[in-house]
């Protein structure tokens, strides 16, 4: 396994330069941050090693980030890639956790417990996802909108995706399982901090 942290990234909170500084200090596999038209600019630490700033003009969305992020860790020789939100709602000290699981998994999904401190209307809509899909695909899919995952890349770049927004994960969920790929599960913190 190569892999990558890929970071899409929209006006991030002022925890983000924190976020990387806790990344870094866990590990220092290569990470990709889509700057998806932020206002100021986003703005690396050039004392943080190993991290590719990819821009978008204007804002994009967050699938069309991803995507872009996921063409270019394929063509630059990564076979995996574990996506963490920029708002520091995903803990990186689960890094090697995602790293430990079998590689020949396409998709690792974070799974969060479904109650407070999530909003009502985050975790009615993420039940009511997850068990649409769960059922349309024939496969137990635990928590359908955590966007901290670990992606087998070769899948992802064989794939023709639609979505450009947040519906992109779940596109890629649908498509992924209705070819029969694997899919697993890690539990992982309920943070709403920063909301």
């Amino acid at each position: 396994m190569i892999p990558s942290i890929i970071i899409p990234a929209y006006n991030p909170p002022v925890t983000f330069q924190t976020l990387l500084k806790n990344i870094r200090n866990i590990t220092s596999i290569p990470i990709i941050i889509i700057d998806d038209g932020s206002c100021p600019p986003v703005e690396i630490n050039q004392k943080y090693k190993h991290i590719k700033l990819l821009k978008n003009e204007i804002n994009a969305g967050k699938g069309f980030s991803l995507l872009k992020a996921f063409h270019y860790v394929y063509e630059h020789g990564y076979t995996h890639a574990i996506t963490i939100d920029a708002d520091s709602q995903h803990d990186p000290a689960l890094i090697p956790k995602f790293i430990s699981i079998d590689e020949d998994i396409s998709i690792v999904c974070g799974k969060r417990v479904l109650k407070r401190p999530m909003p009502f209307h985050r975790i009615l809509s993420n039940l009511i996802t997850s068990k649409i899909i769960s059922l349309v695909c024939s496969t137990a899919v635990l928590d359908s909108q955590c966007g901290y995952r670990r992606y087998r890349i070769q899948d992802i770049y064989m794939e023709k995706f639609e979505e450009d927004g947040f519906q992109f994960e779940t596109e890629i969920l649908i498509k992924h399982l209705s070819k029969g790929l694997k899919l697993s599960h890690i539990e992982i913190p309920t943070i709403y901090s920063y909301e």
